[in-house]
């Protein structure tokens, strides 16, 4: 794909980003939705709120080994679309169950467990994607674009997630979500663009044979393996961070679900500037530095949430902390994407995806089930504090990577790969 044009004036790409942009929007309400369903409407203790995360999490832990297999095996298009109209149709039963008044908190998890396993099929696909409809020359535009749908979505998503919610509940809010799935699925098929046949499963080794190759490519990586290392310590504190905050903010900081949305979807906006920033930043110092510089960030993000009060103060440093964790979130998104993509060779594009997002996740449900835990004897403040410091861990790691010892070594590689 030649630098000279325009994503603006790409049409295939701009129909995946709306199409991305939409359910990303559903999947934001669905994110302040569900722990409402499960905590106002079903009663759901803390424990309950952890198994609800970890039902979220299990897929990827035993799913996307194979997932990434089969990704470099399948059509990325067909896989995407086939996902998405699953989801719609799961999301679906939850707000048909409401107006029945059979909805169930098992129910719940069985919805959390389908979309989040359509979703570990979806991943490899959708990162792979753009390498293939874009060109290497527009890869960085790109991805950075599609990072940023998080935020358009965050922004929007939350604050309309909250009014929903007021006017109609939290069981029926999930309802935008499932149409969203639908609506997704209907831009990827109306893309144009042909798309490489893979290689016939007949041709290829066995499919425990792949699995394996791309684990050792990305545990053996010097570059990759320190990289993924790191994302795994934090996505363990986040999921414990996650499975508390919405229930947190509601329950002992009393706010409404319509100023939780607000505040959560105010924490957005920071994400406008990622978005800009992220290209011209790689541009001008590199993606390991780049990636060291949002990793140091990252911890000075989270710590507000567990130390504000109730009231507008309050609200005012969780937004700002929250700006501030999306713009680290999708600078460091937008460039290790890239860069494991820039390293790797095109046949191993789909295990690298899935193996990276395997070992990122591989703890995260067992970091929401303990956060649950802890949560019921320590409280959730506690609990919010002890994850946030966790934090921590994450940029040590990245000291010691070759990001930083090997930094020149890295670029000349980068800048080989772009040429080529």
């Amino acid at each position: 794909m030649p630098k000279t044009r325009s994503l603006w004036r790409h049409r295939d790409f701009l129909l995946l980003w709306s199409g991305q942009t939409t359910s990303s929007l559903g999947t934001e309400i669905s994110y302040l939705a569900l722990p409402l369903v499960a905590g106002l409407v079903l009663h759901a203790s803390p424990m309950d709120l952890g198994l609800l995360t970890a039902a979220r999490r299990l897929p990827v832990l035993f799913a996307s080994l194979p997932a990434g297999a089969l990704s470099d095996r399948w059509r990325k298009r067909r896989t995407m679309i086939s996902t998405f109209v699953i989801s719609g149709c799961a999301m679906g039963t939850i707000p048909a169950a409401a107006v029945t008044g059979s909805l169930t908190l098992w129910q719940l998890y069985a919805v959390a467990l389908v979309v989040a396993t359509c979703e570990v099929f979806f991943t490899p696909a959708y990162q792979t994607y753009p390498l293939i409809l874009l060109g290497p020359d527009n890869l960085m535009e790109g991805n950075a674009k599609l990072t940023s749908t998080v935020t358009v979505a965050g922004m929007a998503g939350q604050p309309l997630g909250g009014v929903l919610i007021a006017v109609f509940g939290p069981a029926k809010a999930v309802l935008a979500d499932a149409l969203s799935y639908l609506a997704g699925a209907l831009t990827l098929a109306l893309i144009r663009a042909p798309e490489p046949r893979p290689e016939r499963a007949g041709d290829r080794p066995r499919l425990r044979v792949e699995i394996a190759e791309g684990l050792r490519y990305v545990v053996r990586h010097r570059v990759i393996g320190p990289l993924v290392l790191y994302m795994a310590t934090v996505s363990f504190c986040l999921a414990a961070l996650a499975a508390l905050e919405v229930n947190y903010m509601v329950r002992e900081l009393g706010w409404s679900s319509l100023a939780t949305g607000l505040v959560l979807g105010l924490s957005m906006a920071g994400g406008l500037a990622a978005g800009v920033i992220a290209k011209p930043l790689t541009d001008r110092y590199g993606m390991p530095r780049v990636l060291l510089g949002t990793a140091a960030a990252y911890p000075l993000s989270t710590a507000p949430i567990g130390m504000v009060g109730p009231g507008l103060a309050g609200q005012v440093v969780v937004a700002a902390s929250g700006a501030l964790m999306i713009v680290v979130t999708l600078v460091f998104q937008s460039t290790q994407r890239s860069l494991r993509q820039l390293l790797t060779p095109p046949e191993m594009q789909g295990r690298l995806a899935a193996t990276s997002r395997w070992l990122t996740w591989a703890a995260t449900p067992v970091g929401a089930v303990l956060a649950g835990v802890l949560a019921e004897g320590a409280g959730m403040r506690a609990t919010l504090l002890l994850f946030s410091a966790g934090m921590l861990v994450g940029p040590v790691v990245m000291w010691f990577s070759p990001l930083r010892t090997s930094q020149r070594e890295i670029e000349r590689q980068l800048a080989t790969a772009t040429a080529g």
